[in-house]
């Protein structure tokens, strides 16, 4: 479950400040492209922020523990994308999977949560869809340390 005090906003425009390089093979000696995930994960920079999975329940998502969602600010979210709710000051993570005589269905990306049924995006605090997960390959839990 993610919560509120764990969310990092992005309010600047800045972008990181060393852009790493890109190699496209592993004979490459020399990169050509710099690659800043800023630039490559971010479209909406002032309506992005970020939420570190703590809820082991979504890995049927592809979406683990420690993981970290980069979630814009949208106003209705399409068929198929996955979005975030807030519920008493946590995230909630749905699927918006169908919309049928004006009843949109959203499926909760937790199996631990109830699917809901609603006729309007009002019902719900929609908090935005997520568009990119930075998914760990090792544990970090103990290590993990963040830039300022």
């Amino acid at each position: 479950m993610a919560t509120l005090s764990n969310v990092t906003r992005n309010a600047e425009c800045s972008l990181s400040y060393q852009p790493i390089p890109l190699y496209r093979d592993q004979k490459q000696t020399k990169a050509k492209i710099k690659l800043d995930l800023n630039a490559f994960c971010i479209r909406r920079p002032r309506e992005t922020f970020f939420i570190h999975v703590e809820n082991s329940h979504l890995i049927a998502w592809g979406i683990a523990q420690d993981d970290l969602l980069i979630v814009e600010r949208s106003e209705e979210p399409l068929i198929n994308e996955l979005f975030v709710i807030e519920q008493q000051g946590k995230y909630q993570f749905y699927q918006f999977f169908s919309e049928i005589n004006g009843e949109k269905i959203l499926f909760s990306l937790d199996a631990n949560k109830p699917n809901l049924r609603i006729q309007n995006w009002d019902e719900v605090n929609m908090a935005g869809v997520i568009t990119n997960v930075v998914h760990q390959m090792r544990n970090r839990t103990s290590q993990m340390k963040y830039a300022a």
